[in-house]
């Protein structure tokens, strides 16, 4: 845990932070300029994953932040998109069934769990994922269901510090949430990387 605060004090220390947060937090808010920031964050991840150093992408490499988003947009309609999508209509018929039941306290309650669980699980699938798209340069490892879920059950125990840490600074922050959305994604992805493949001491070494 100690560690993983550190990752998130280094990210937000570091030069250009300010910028970076202050042009991402605003691109939140645009409508479809907006997924530019799934390309930012792609490139922030590759280079974790890749040991290329922990220097947040500039915003100005714009060429090179839309080709990531072509390379990551794939990965994140299949492990947050569509899993979203359908814990979403699933909770929406057991809470309709609930509401048929007269056991409104349950249908606003349990019938969401599972888009709970789904917010639990799909942040590392995806991070698990671009570790398979960035080392083997395969989109199709990268999408390989049963090889990327085996690959993140394995290490969930170990994700759930970043995952609460990220939600807590979402509630904390959410009058202002693309603003502490930008704040929260880069300690996430950099802290599941950490995590999710502890044994490659060329990941810890020097990027973390």
């Amino acid at each position: 845990m100690e560690n993983m605060e550190k990752v998130t004090w280094r990210i937000w220390e570091s030069p250009g932070i300010g910028r970076s947060l202050l042009i991402g937090g605003l691109l939140f808010y645009v409508p479809i300029l907006n997924f530019l920031l799934l390309g930012y964050y792609g490139r922030w991840a590759r280079r974790l994953i890749l040991r290329e150093g922990m220097d947040l992408p500039e915003w100005s490499e714009g060429r090179k932040i839309l080709e990531e988003l072509v390379r990551v947009i794939v990965p994140v309609v299949v492990w947050l998109a569509i899993p979203f999508a359908l814990a979403g209509l699933l909770g929406w018929a057991i809470s309709g069934l609930f509401h048929l039941l007269y056991l409104d306290i349950f249908a606003a309650t349990v019938s969401w769990l599972p888009v709970a669980l789904v917010a639990l699980i799909a942040p590392p699938c995806l991070v698990a994922s671009l570790i398979r798209l960035y080392r083997n340069n395969s989109i199709r490892e990268s999408i390989d269901v049963h090889g990327v879920l085996h690959f993140t059950i394995n290490r969930l125990r170990r994700c759930l510090f970043p995952m609460l840490q990220f939600y807590g600074i979402l509630a904390v922050g959410w009058p202002l949430i693309g603003f502490a959305a930008f704040l929260a994604t880069l300690p996430l992805l950099a802290q599941l990387i950490l995590v999710m493949r502890p044994k490659d001491s060329g990941l810890q070494s020097p990027v973390f």
